[in-house]
């Protein structure tokens, strides 16, 4: 494959064990269970950018992009591509994985690795989106976050350094870093699992998908439903 044609869809981890993870909802409902939880939306995300990529007419390719440098060898990242997330915050970090991919790729999209609700279907709308010129994609997450961004042009540092992150506000401070440089799409909201009652609407919100017959939902997504019902 011609990773210059390719779209990179980076997903962005921290390794259990080495990193902790869930920190907030590993507050409410013990570290073992937020663990778990983590692990399994691992799951459910990775075989949906798989599902995406088996099914999209444009080439994608796959990578982790790991927090910790002792993290690349970790069993859990071994199915796709690996990339090293730089040192610094977290703009800084974002900043550097995309300047990496964005000179490989005709478009980089980043996702978060706590959503187990997320389909092929959204991402493929994403793809969708950028291959038809829109420079931009961003996914708002219901806290204010975002929980996906697609780009296909070079970003200069201070677009991500200059946003600040786990705010109300996070989103539309990077659209408002965009302005300017491209149309930007927004895609529907979704929930982070930061808290217990994050994780008990999206375990509603898959019971209501499933009362749809079209809902289609991958195994994966079940086993995450199935594991969390008593919470």
């Amino acid at each position: 494959m011609n990773q210059g044609n390719s779209i990179a869809v980076a997903i962005f981890v921290k390794t259990p064990g080495l990193s902790p993870v869930k920190s907030r909802l590993a507050a409410e409902i013990g570290v073992e269970q937020a663990e778990r939880c983590y692990r399994l939306s691992l799951q459910a995300v990775a075989a949906v950018v798989e599902r995406a990529k088996e099914i999209s007419s444009i080439e994608v390719t796959p990578y982790w992009a790991v927090a910790e440098p002792e993290g690349m060898s970790h069993p859990l990242w071994q199915d796709f591509d690996r990339l090293a997330q730089p040192a610094g915050d977290l703009g800084e970090r974002l900043a550097g994985v995309y300047d990496q991919l964005i000179a490989r790729h005709r478009g980089v999209m980043f996702l978060g690795a706590d959503l187990p609700q997320i389909t092929a279907e959204l991402l493929l709308e994403a793809m969708a989106e950028m291959s038809a010129g829109r420079r931009f994609v961003i996914g708002p997450a219901d806290d204010g976050g975002f929980y996906l961004f697609g780009g296909t042009t070079p970003l200069p540092a201070d677009v991500w350094t200059s946003v600040v992150y786990s705010s109300k506000q996070t989103c539309e401070q990077l659209c408002g870093m965009l302005q300017g440089r491209g149309e930007v799409v927004r895609l529907k909201p979704l929930r982070d699992i930061d808290h217990l009652d994050d994780l008990k609407a999206v375990i509603e919100e898959f019971h209501a998908a499933e009362r749809r017959p079209a809902a289609g939902w991958l195994k994966e997504q079940r086993i995450w439903c199935e594991a969390f019902e008593g919470f």
